[in-house]
């Protein structure tokens, strides 16, 4: 995992929100110590359609080792509804994506045991 845009990371990241978050509509939630909100935005005007969904994780850990993630999943469809593009996209806003691939390598390995 070269970093958090890196397909792996986006894989897992995708994998780990499926089995947490607890239900489609749920805009906050918690995975461990790591709070975890969703905002959707969507439009929809004659030639095209847009849905934004913004995924803002924070780590506020002790000593100032914190971070905060932000994931935005977009698509985009013309006015047949035929997809014109999607695309995931992560960046670290604060704090070190060396410690947010590490959380998310943790979580992996704890649904791994479950």
């Amino acid at each position: 995992m070269r970093g958090v845009n890196d397909r792996n990371f986006i894989n897992l990241w995708q994998i780990l929100h499926r089995v947490t978050c607890p239900t489609l509509e749920e805009s906050r939630w918690r995975v461990g110590d790591v709070e975890w909100r969703k905002d959707r935005h969507s439009f929809s005007g004659c030639d095209y359609a847009l849905a934004l969904e913004v995924h803002s994780l924070q780590h506020a850990a002790k000593a100032g080792l914190g971070w905060k993630l932000l994931v935005t999943i977009e698509h985009w469809w013309d006015s047949d509804r035929a997809v014109l593009r999607s695309t995931t996209w992560a960046r670290v806003v604060a704090g070190s994506s060396k410690a947010v691939i590490a959380w998310l390598k943790q979580q992996q390995a704890i649904a791994a045991r479950s």
